[in-house]
């Protein structure tokens, strides 16, 4: 795990992580998270805590492919621009080139809060963007 201080490389490194299979989501949320973390969706409650987050995250979750566009950073906050595929154990996907933005919080090497910000009537798009 990235040192305390690289927020965005404990922010790479979690977003690398999630998957191959819904025990690696599981692995990733328990490692790079903290126990309190607040994770917010468009549409979706609010989840405080490692057991909320995964209880909002569909089962068959098994894995994410996340292409950072851009991204800002200054000491612990992270600002993270990605297009990114959620795809399910059988491969189908939950979305499909989701453009997403976020901002990520980490304490002490683990992320505090997780926000992210997308249009959900596009979580499947055929089309890529560059």
């Amino acid at each position: 795990m990235s040192g305390a201080g690289d927020g965005e490389g404990v922010v790479r490194a979690f977003l690398a992580a999630m998957g191959p299979t819904p025990e690696g989501v599981r692995a990733a949320v328990d490692r790079y998270l903290t126990d309190d973390c607040v994770w917010e969706n468009p549409g979706s409650p609010v989840c405080v805590g490692k057991e909320q987050i995964m209880a909002l995250m569909p089962a068959d979750f098994a894995r994410l492919e996340a292409r950072v566009r851009h991204v800002a950073a200054a000491g612990d906050t992270v600002l993270m621009e990605r297009t990114e595929n959620m795809l399910r154990t059988d491969g189908t996907p939950i979305a499909r080139n989701l453009k997403v933005m976020a901002a990520f919080e980490v304490r002490d090497g683990r992320i505090a809060a997780w926000r992210d910000y997308f249009d959900i009537t596009r979580l499947i798009s055929d089309r890529e963007e560059r």
